[in-house]
């Protein structure tokens, strides 16, 4: 007996015999294939059907709850409308294979809870910006410059309206003229860049590359003298040195946390916290600056506000200043729940993830920015180490002076942008030099500024105390952390606090 007869006796398999030639049987054929060709058609939907909900923004988001601040701030930021995967996946098959392969680990990470928190920024193996940004963003379309107004409010009783205007020199390539100039210069140019830690707030190299193919570099301070084209070498082979694109700027574009002041700024601005109640933008930002341990908490502490504006709550402004105890209670109920709103909205303490654990790039307030390169930390030396150059920090290279407004004031003058500014305007320092400049000098200012323009409040507001370099700690604290940076940028601050004392300089 055959192998296969003793197999098919034990098993006591059935015997099948079919017959096109049957009636019967061709029916069945017919019907088994419509129905392997609806299973096929089903298999193939359903896989259409997940493929596209796993590229979707809800299941990146929603799907795993480590998530949860990326995706509540990505619904908030002018690219709600753009897929996740767009930006960290791009077109392409190998691009595509590698993602799943890394949402695997992802999925590990999830299941053993060995995921960081925060979620670590920037992500080391996102695709380069010129495959995904500039698919819409085009590097070489020359940008006209814009006017930009920022709206404050003062830390005062009146909670004084505070707005600042001034320009950004947008620029780029001008591929017609083939000019490069203004913000967008540097995707537009070659720069390299090695930094010291892991979310590149630290540089310690600066390569920008000329047009005869030669690279002008730039080191740290601390790395002059010490072998810095060795380093250079092994950071190129070790995949630390990064050419700088979009994201090195616009690092948050999707997922950006408003510090503290400027959450409130625009909750006052928006009508959620009415400037009625006495200094209630400086009670704000307290509140929303301190780190609570839960929602729980957060929450308690911001109801006690009730109390605080109440001549028989718990509170002592109310004892202190009678315009505390008059104030509508329906404003005060208001502006707890906008701060209740603005916590929801910008602090995750499960995940340890607030404003300041993903620091913004775009700007250079609250955080370094545009300084992390532009200041005189880092250093270009020629072959015999004794002509030093420092990376510019003219103010003019990418905006215009602000002009701030403050209250009822109205300044209509704005700086002239257009023509060649004079030879003393090179240095950024002639915004403190400016002061000694004759009658005469002050009549040729006029020509480009306008005689209005020496009203500028951001300029011409600050008292320096006799013994400023003793107490600008506290001076710096009173004035909120940004208004230094008016005249001084970071320059000073980082000359002499180079460990970083200045917490958000």
């Amino acid at each position: 007996m055959s192998l296969s007869k003793k197999i098919r006796r034990r098993f006591h398999w059935p015997k099948i015999t079919f017959d096109l030639a049957r009636p019967v049987d061709r029916l069945k054929l017919a019907i088994g294939l419509v129905v392997g060709l609806v299973v096929l058609i089903g298999i193939g939907i359903a896989g259409v059907k997940t493929y596209d909900y796993t590229e979707s923004s809800s299941f990146c988001g929603t799907t795993c709850h480590v998530m949860d601040p990326q995706y509540v701030r990505f619904e908030q930021s002018p690219h709600a409308n753009v897929a996740c995967a767009q930006c960290h996946i791009g077109p392409g098959a190998s691009f595509f294979v590698r993602s799943k392969i890394d949402g695997l680990r992802q999925v590990y990470a999830t299941i053993f809870d060995t995921y960081s928190r925060p979620i670590k920024s920037p992500v080391k193996n996102l695709r380069p910006a010129r495959e995904t940004c500039e698919t819409c963003h085009s590097p070489t379309t020359f940008k006209d410059n814009i006017v930009k107004t920022i709206q404050h409010y003062d830390n005062n009783t009146a909670n004084t309206p505070i707005q600042t205007t001034l320009i950004l020199k947008m620029g780029g390539w001008q591929e017609s003229t083939g000019i490069i100039q203004g913000i967008h210069w540097h995707v537009s140019s070659e720069i390299y860049y090695i930094a010291a830690d892991d979310q590149r707030q630290s540089m310690l190299y600066v390569g920008v590359k000329q047009k005869d193919g030669s690279l002008q570099e730039y080191f740290s301070r601390d790395l002059v003298g010490m072998n810095q084209t060795a380093f250079v070498r092994q950071a190129r082979d070790e995949g630390r040195m990064r050419l700088m694109d979009c994201i090195d700027c616009h690092n948050r574009t999707a997922h950006y946390i408003p510090y503290p002041e400027q959450a409130v700024d625009q909750a006052i601005a928006d009508g959620l916290i009415s400037r009625n109640l006495p200094s209630i933008r400086q009670r704000a930002v307290e509140l929303i600056k301190v780190k609570y341990a839960d929602q729980a908490e957060a929450y308690a502490t911001f109801e006690k506000l009730t109390g605080e504006y109440s001549s028989t709550g718990n509170g002592k402004l109310a004892s202190t200043n009678p315009a505390f105890s008059q104030v509508d209670a329906q404003l005060v109920t208001q502006t707890v729940d906008a701060l209740k709103k603005i916590y929801d909205m910008n602090s995750f303490p499960d995940m340890a993830t607030n404003w300041q654990t993903n620091p913004n790039n775009e700007k250079h307030t609250p955080f370094l920015g545009c300084f992390r390169c532009h200041n005189d930390s880092l250093i270009s030396v020629d072959a015999s180490n004794t002509e030093r150059k420092t990376i510019s920090a003219e103010c003019n290279l990418c905006h215009t002076v602000p002009i701030t407004g403050r209250g009822s004031e109205t300044l209509v003058e704005a700086p002239v942008i257009v023509g060649t500014a004079p030879a003393s305007h090179n240095d950024y320092s002639w915004t403190i030099t400016h002061r000694s400049i004759t009658e005469a000098q002050k009549q040729e200012c006029y020509v480009c500024h306008g005689t209005g323009f020496c009203n500028n409040g951001a300029c011409h507001n600050l008292n320096h105390p006799e013994d400023m370099l003793f107490v600008h700690a506290e001076e710096y604290k009173k004035a909120g952390g940004q208004v230094c940076y008016t005249c001084h940028q970071n320059i000073t601050c980082a000359r002499c606090h180079p460990g970083g004392v200045i917490q958000n300089p």
